[in-house]
């Protein structure tokens, strides 16, 4: 007989009696919901390797066996206080509502409670038939959760019903994807935030992450880890390290066993976005190849930008490299004027770059307005600051734009976005033979002949950022992305307006089509400045 530790708890709900009215009345807690629904917390859990299970078994046996998993996920969630609303084979869906008895609703503690409990009786009977040697080589049988608290319609079914109840809506929907969200990650159990907080410090918590909803929204989620006892609680210690352990060992038999729908492919079949190890706050761009969120690590500290990009079909092996090849490149610099990078993995299909937040956004938002010469020359110092570093290293950026260059807070300039940066020394290219990259505004002569590049094409087009930066006006101007092209190419180097007029040699030296005839480095346009007392 398979030991139940929740039989010798004193201190919760386990061998609460069946709530008996699922009306509004006895669900509705103080917050707004819609007409005919209810606020209650949901459980979906669901078994792995079961149907693995049946078919290595008897009819005999299997019959018994799908008995003893409908009874131990029914019993659980019996024990507190629970109704089941939709029962299969392999997993259960439960309600878990405000009890008639009750001094303030505590659905949230036994919901998470239950999911807990349910893990545990899973881990044992995984045991069991681990013992048994023609399960050898069988995918092994596990468990994974979702719980969440939300609106939803619930109400007793009719004749025929056995005694479950119906529900349906949003927070029903939810804990089904927080089941899949557990099953990607190989948690236990997944609990969103705002649920975990409701079951004041009932379960405690692990890792946490983010995962969108169907309107694009997102919700926090948490790994449960564990159950806390109750203040004064009788209960001996030895019952909640035996839940955390079967807690343990159940995820990491996910990972060894990689169950579930998508292991070939993690994120793929679950369809939604889901990044561990950040809270998601909001989406703040769009780029062609990824998607830009604003999140919060779980380490803390200020917010970060989470550039992601989907891992599916439709996306590129280059595509790919490029993007991992962006957090190799930056990865390697630490220079004031750089964006720094934080980390890059994979998370539940996607791939992601975690790298520094800029509050006060982009060069081009700052030139709006007009830039005095003061501030013009502190950029444009900058800015070669950052190009010297990157170049020491063997990189050219081949895109620099005000997009590209990002304001921190204390006024300081980082280059950043490297999605087009090429390392020198790689032997891969990223583009094919004559194929224009960068921003037609600002690019060098010889990217658009589609020539080999180097540093020096980046010098060039902060040439044209100092030109707009001191005069408020590109270089060139031109009816047509072909006309622009042919500009900078054979058009001459513009001439500043007289107050501008000692820093002429300067933006020939950027400028100049002939990139022998140019600035070879970041540095040498830093040592000009200063040579020049600027």
């Amino acid at each position: 007989m398979r030991q139940h530790p929740e039989d010798r708890t004193s201190d919760d709900a386990s061998m609460a009696p069946r709530s008996a009215d699922f009306g509004p009345s006895s669900l509705a807690l103080d917050m707004a919901v819609e007409p005919g629904s209810v606020v209650a917390t949901f459980l979906y859990a669901r078994l792995h390797g079961f149907s693995a299970v049946c078919q290595a078994m008897g009819s005999e046996d299997a019959a018994a066996f799908v008995t003893e998993v409908r009874r131990m996920l029914t019993d659980v969630v019996a024990k507190l206080g629970g109704e089941v609303a939709q029962r299969r084979p392999d997993s259960i869906l439960a309600v878990f509502g405000n009890k008639p008895d009750e001094r303030k609703p505590n659905h949230a503690q036994r919901g998470l409670h239950a999911a807990i409990l349910a893990v545990h009786e899973a881990v044992q009977l995984a045991q069991a038939l681990a013992s048994r040697p023609h399960f050898a080589g069988l995918p092994p049988l596990t468990i994974a959760a979702g719980v969440h608290l939300g609106p939803a319609e619930v109400k007793l079914r009719g004749k025929g019903g056995n005694g479950m109840v119906h529900a349906v809506g949003e927070a029903v929907e939810v804990a089904r994807m927080l089941e899949v969200t557990a099953t990607d990650l190989h948690w236990s159990v997944a609990t969103s935030a705002a649920t975990r907080l409701a079951a004041a410090g009932r379960a405690d918590g692990g890792r946490i992450g983010s995962v969108s909803l169907p309107d694009n929204s997102f919700i926090d989620v948490v790994e449960v880890t564990g159950l806390v006892p109750r203040k004064g609680s009788s209960t001996p210690p030895r019952v909640f390290e035996m839940l955390r352990e079967s807690i343990q060992l159940n995820q990491q038999t996910r990972k060894r066993g990689h169950t579930g729908p998508n292991a070939a492919h993690p994120g793929a079949a679950g369809g939604h976005f889901l990044i561990e190890g950040y809270r998601v706050l909001r989406k703040i761009g769009e780029g062609a190849m990824a998607s830009i969120y604003l999140a919060q690590s779980a380490e803390g500290g200020p917010p970060q930008v989470l550039k992601v990009m989907r891992l599916d079909h439709g996306v590129e092996a280059d595509g790919l490299q490029r993007f991992i090849q962006e957090f190799a490149l930056l990865a390697q610099l630490h220079h004031p004027n750089v964006a720094r990078i934080f980390r890059q993995d994979f998370s539940v299909g996607h791939a992601y770059i975690a790298m520094e937040y800029f509050p006060r956004g982009d060069l081009r938002v700052r030139m709006r307005d007009p830039v005095d010469t003061d501030t013009a020359i502190g950029y444009i110092k900058q800015m070669a600051g950052g190009l010297g570093a990157i170049h020491e290293v063997g990189i050219v950026h081949r895109d620099l734009k005000p997009d590209n260059l990002m304001l921190r807070q204390d006024g300081s300039l980082a280059l950043a976005d490297f999605g087009v940066a090429k390392q020198v020394s790689m032997k891969i290219t990223d583009t094919g033979d004559g194929d224009i990259v960068g921003t037609p505004y600002y690019l060098s002569p010889e990217q658009a002949l589609g020539q080999p590049v180097d540093a020096r094409c980046d010098m060039y087009s902060l040439g044209v950022l100092a030109h707009e930066l001191l005069t408020g006006r590109k270089p060139y101007h031109a009816a047509s992305a072909q006309e622009l092209l042919h500009m900078h190419i054979n058009a001459p180097v513009p001439l500043l307006p007289p107050e501008h007029q000692h820093l002429q040699a300067v933006l020939e030296g950027l400028m100049a089509k002939d990139r022998q005839q140019r600035y070879p480095s970041g540095q040498t346009l830093l040592d000009d400045l200063a040579r020049m007392g600027l």
